[in-house]
């Protein structure tokens, strides 16, 4: 009986939560403010791990100090000898010291709103099937610039979805934006020690990233919408660091991303445990393969030739500038500029007449359907269920796979071969309310006139949890077939969200664009994807929307 009681005496009193904050020598006041973010949660029952990477005597006095002043909820942890081991294994020393049931965690110089741990805590509660919440935080600017633009990160699928292993993986290899920021990640404890932690060789960059891609490949998530984490932007952080030693870049190839792609080809993807069948199918596990491969060989491309063509052409300027005599230097610069005047009449020709007035159909694929594919490729994981495509079903198809559970067509005219829907999007009362998990709306919205009322009506068709793959014309040619007395919009990613954000106030609201100058000007053109090539398609400059995206996901409730 005594066993007993010790046994409910130690449950209460052991905390919920066991939060791992990471630090090495952060700024003081953010460190604090940390600090303080986590001590003044709603939820009670919460112990605080200050885990010190071998810093400084400035930070690692303060955060002694702080376990001395609450011995109760703040413990400071070291590595042996006072180390410095680098970010995964001192996020491990956190989870092994651990005694909370679930751990999160707050790097040093982020912050949390007071209702942040509860919110999560409920969440996890509500989906005991769920090994760990994944969420949002701000990408946090303003904090020393009140006059900086802040930005919610995206959600790989709608808050209160489940989403089963692997697919978070599989939609951040598609889109890195959707990978869960750490200040917003709970997970069980018993679950990041079965998984194995943090790869210790990742001392820096990637290192939350290859512990997501454990949890990821093998754990059931749950997703928070909540508002409540805050990722601080600022110039002493270790991403702006490696940016500035050049080994990482949140855009450009660099050696951090490689190295963390190779882990995954070579470790993460065949780790014992997923070969021997206990994670995802073996056709779910190749699939990942090869993407991974292909992001790969994509780096590989992008990055050494272009470091060696730059270190050529830097030797090349270098040995002309050398062996070219004075008198000689004018003429050739005057030859230099000639072509380049060459290069650009030919370029902006004075011709009145495109290469296509059929946006490049009758060249080969539509540079603006080339963007457009990336787009829905991206968000493949999201086609699924109940699925409803404008036109035909070719994206429902190529993009759903065996995700979709039933496909139906919308056009509106009856005549157009494969439709199964016959309705007006801004004005469709016979439409059932709901009907849909995912609806697939490419190239169409611009020619409804009230663009309102299709939206609403887009919204109203969707389930609980559903997502709207959406995408619009914005620098384009204007059709001269039977659409063209009804091409009436072109959008702006400002107008698309001022469009749907009122609309879907309770779910999520994702608008990108892509294009460039060159990737317009070439679509004006009617020029083919085949045409350009992938260095040329690729950069997006926000001057130069050409196909606008949106992802919006009503509210699970």
């Amino acid at each position: 009986m005594a066993g007993t009681l010790d046994a409910v005496a130690e449950a209460v009193d052991r905390p919920r939560v066991s939060v791992v904050m990471i630090f090495r020598d952060p700024p003081a006041n953010f460190f604090a403010e940390a600090i303080d973010s986590v001590l003044v949660q709603s939820l009670p029952a919460v112990e605080l791990l200050l885990c010190d990477d071998g810093s400084g005597a400035r930070a690692t006095d303060l955060a002694r100090a702080r376990a001395a002043a609450a011995p109760d909820r703040v413990r400071y942890l070291e590595h042996p000898g006072h180390a410095h081991l680098g970010m995964s294994h001192s996020r491990n020393l956190g989870i092994a010291a651990a005694s909370a049931d679930l751990v999160a965690f707050l790097d040093a110089d982020d912050r949390w709103a007071p209702d942040h741990l509860a919110g999560e805590v409920a969440l996890l509660d509500a989906h005991p099937e769920a090994d760990l919440v994944v969420g949002r935080a701000l990408d946090w600017r303003s904090w020393g610039d009140p006059d900086a633009s802040d930005a919610w990160s995206p959600l790989p699928a709608a808050p209160g979805a489940l989403v089963a292993p692997p697919h978070l993986l599989a939609a951040v290899l598609r889109d890195g934006a959707v990978s869960t920021p750490t200040c917003s990640l709970l997970v069980r404890r018993e679950t990041l020690r079965a998984v194995g932690g943090g790869v210790a060789r990742f001392t820096g960059m990637y290192e939350d990233q290859v512990l997501l891609a454990r949890l990821y490949l093998r754990r059931t998530a749950v997703v928070s919408g909540a508002k409540t984490a805050f990722y601080r932007r600022h110039g002493a952080s270790s991403s702006a660091r490696a940016v500035a030693d050049r080994s990482y870049h949140p855009v450009d190839p660099n050696p951090s991303r490689e190295a963390y792609l190779r882990w995954l080809a070579e470790d993460g993807l065949t780790a014992p445990d997923l070969v021997a069948g206990s994670g995802p199918d073996s056709g779910t596990l190749r699939a990942l393969r090869t993407e991974v491969a292909r992001q790969l060989v994509e780096h590989e491309r992008a990055a050494r030739p272009t470091a060696r063509a730059r270190r050529r052409a830097g030797q090349v300027v270098r040995t002309l500038r050398s062996a070219t005599p004075e008198p000689v230097k004018a003429p050739v610069r005057r030859v230099r500029v000639g072509v380049e005047r060459q290069i650009l009449r030919a370029t902006c020709s004075r011709r009145l007449e495109p290469a296509s007035r059929q946006f490049g159909y009758d060249r080969g694929q539509p540079i603006d359907r080339w963007y457009i594919e990336r787009f829905l490729g991206e968000h493949a994981h999201l086609v699924s269920g109940d699925v409803l495509e404008v036109g035909d079903d070719a994206y429902t198809r190529a993009f759903g796979a065996d995700r979709v559970r039933s496909s139906a067509v919308l056009n509106i005219d009856p005549t157009i071969p494969g439709t199964t829907v016959v309705a007006d999007l801004a004005d469709a009362p016979q439409l059932a309310s709901a009907s849909f998990d995912c609806l697939i709306v490419t190239q169409t919205l611009h020619l409804i006139w009230d663009l309102e009322a299709a939206a609403r009506t887009l919204h109203r068709l969707l389930r609980p949890g559903g997502t709207l793959l959406l995408t619009v014309p914005g620098i384009s040619q204007v059709a001269t077939d039977r659409w063209a007395e009804t091409w009436y919009w072109s959008l702006t990613p400002t107008a698309a969200r001022r469009l749907f954000e009122p609309v879907f106030d309770d779910g999520e609201v994702e608008v990108r664009s892509w294009g460039n100058v060159l990737s317009s000007t070439a679509f004006l053109t009617g020029l083919a994807v085949h045409e350009l090539s992938a260095d040329a398609l690729d950069p997006t400059d926000p001057q130069y929307p050409l196909v606008v995206g949106v992802r919006a996901t009503r509210a699970m409730s």
